[in-house]
């Protein structure tokens, strides 16, 4: 049933991208309303997916806690919206979220990553490098010390400083030896390639929580 739903909506959106290049004046202002149209439907069909994900959420915390659930915080509406917004790839929107998260709990070393992982993908750097260097002070957590390390390697390669970007990632393996992002950007580095490519950790990131 969903699956036909978005076939439908994709066909309207095809009908509205073929007709507006060559329709009238009154013609656009009527595709403009069926845009409109769509364009709330997505809003709600993103926001009910978010509810949906938050209950999930709770729902698997409950299978692994199921007498008393610790961390309320990872139960926060805030995080799990901040974390919906990120799979989906809407990183000022999940930005908005984690910022409120952290402003609650300051501690919230998963919330800080995806945040400070957002404005990476939003080239916020010293904001994002603020963040990551906070997450390394604040856990001893090894994949968590290697996320942020190979983080703070990328921006450090993004500003060419080369030598300060093969530290971090160096740290980055020996927080965690079999993290594949940081070994393939430290060769990047290294191969004196001029155009670097950087694997920021985002897939990894996403199976925290």
């Amino acid at each position: 049933m969903i699956q036909q739903w978005f076939a439908t909506m994709n066909d309207m959106l095809d009908d509205l991208i073929l007709r507006y290049p060559n329709a009238s004046g009154t013609e656009k202002k009527e595709l403009q309303q069926q845009w409109d149209m769509l364009k709330t439907l997505s809003d709600d069909i993103i926001e009910s997916w978010l509810q949906f994900e938050e209950k999930m959420g709770m729902y698997r915390d409950l299978q692994h806690k199921p007498v008393i659930v610790a961390k309320p915080h990872m139960l926060l509406a805030s995080f799990v919206k901040g974390q919906g917004y990120f799979k989906l790839q809407m990183f000022s929107h999940a930005t908005e979220q984690l910022e409120e998260a952290i402003a609650q709990f300051p501690d919230f070393v998963c919330a800080r990553m995806f945040l400070a992982m957002s404005l990476m993908h939003m080239k916020q750097w010293k904001e994002a490098q603020r963040h990551f260097q906070f997450i390394t002070a604040m856990t001893e957590e090894n994949r968590l010390q290697a996320l942020a390390y190979n983080a703070l390697g990328c921006i450090q390669a993004i500003y060419a400083h080369l030598d300060k970007a093969q530290t971090y990632f160096r740290k980055a393996l020996e927080a965690d030896p079999a993290f594949s992002d940081a070994k393939l950007n430290l060769e990047s580095v290294q191969s004196g390639n001029n155009q670097l490519q950087l694997q920021f950790g985002s897939a990894d990131l996403q199976t925290l929580g």
